[in-house]
């Protein structure tokens, strides 16, 4: 497969670390995610992404740090030790971007994306690295979140629980699902969302049935328990919505529910972040792409399916079974 070990080397190590802060290293931001703690360093991203993380509950050592910021515009060539950089619309809220990489030495051509909705741009490139997503890697993938199915769970008198993965799919859900329900969030998902009721303990009740919080804030030990920013979980019917959750959350939800009181009514329901791309419309980002080879990313439960359609495509694909959210440090 050609150039497989160049791009290969890039994801071992480097100086750019994408989607991931870690010190001593520039992180790129393609998207707000779901990492409980900002690492302060130099940060490079979209501006209007950045402006959005301004707004977060960030610490001072943070803030100091994102204003030592570079603020990245679409379009514009920018440099990285040996890698010249430029972003494209990943077609997300918030300035959500995908990143072309070109080796300023020569070798391959890459176009890392995280997730795509409408609007996505496409850079020509030789490789385009993909993370593997329910709306478009399985065959029969959950329905998106919408706001009948919302709204029908609320007035049941149902507590919503809506797991999602970042801060990204909380605002979609905000944007496409929510309409004029009420809801509330997790402090990390609080600052990105508009009309976010607070929590119990800054003053007053909760008054939503809807709440949206991180994958990653589910255990299944402490989950229904006081815990600091968080109310007491409701003892009559609950809905959990588990939105793109792999199959660890489904497995510790399943460990959650078989501790429960056989009395306590609790539905499960699985769903796909809305407004992401399908099939047919990633097909076609990948045809203006130049037809690119693919590096495929992910748990091995979506990338398992996804990659045989790929290869459908007439598309030549490389495999890399994982169970992260975000893929790793360029060079």
């Amino acid at each position: 497969m050609t150039d497989l070990a160049a791009v290969q080397q890039l994801l071992a190590h480097g100086r750019l670390s994408i989607d991931r802060c870690e010190r001593g290293r520039t992180a790129f931001l393609s998207h707000l995610g779901a990492a409980p703690k900002l690492v302060p360093g130099a940060w490079l991203g979209h501006r209007d992404l950045l402006y959005a993380l301004a707004l977060a509950n960030l610490s001072p050592s943070q803030r100091t740090s994102l204003a030592r910021a570079v603020l990245v515009d679409h379009g514009r060539e920018f440099g990285v030790g040996r890698l010249s950089l430029m972003t494209c619309p990943s077609g997300l809220p918030l300035g959500g971007s995908s990143l072309q990489l070109r080796p300023r030495g020569g070798g391959p051509t890459c176009l890392y994306t995280w997730a795509l909705g409408p609007g996505a741009g496409a850079l020509a490139c030789d490789w385009l690295l993909l993370r593997a997503l329910p709306a478009w890697a399985l065959d029969a993938p959950p329905a998106p979140l919408a706001h009948a199915g919302l709204a029908t769970l609320a007035a049941l008198g149902m507590h919503v629980e809506i797991l999602v993965a970042t801060a990204t799919c909380a605002r979609q859900i905000q944007d496409h699902a929510l309409g004029d329900l009420p809801f509330t969030a997790h402090p990390r998902f609080a600052p990105h969302l508009d009309g976010a009721a607070r929590p119990v303990g800054e003053g007053r009740p909760e008054p939503a049935a809807i709440r949206l919080s991180p994958h990653d804030a589910f255990d299944p030990r402490t989950f229904g328990q006081v815990a600091k920013n968080r109310s007491q979980e409701p003892a009559g019917p609950m809905a959990l919505v588990l939105v793109d959750a792999p199959p660890a959350v489904h497995a510790a939800v399943d460990t959650w529910l078989a501790g429960q009181p056989a009395r306590r009514k609790v539905e499960v329901v699985a769903a796909s972040c809305p407004g992401r791309l399908g099939r047919d419309a990633l097909a076609e980002l990948w045809r203006s792409a130049g037809r690119p080879q693919v590096l495929l990313r992910g748990d091995p439960a979506w990338t398992a399916p996804a990659l045989p359609w790929l290869q459908g495509l007439g598309a030549t694909v490389a495999a890399q079974h994982d169970d992260g959210t975000q893929l790793g440090l360029f060079a």
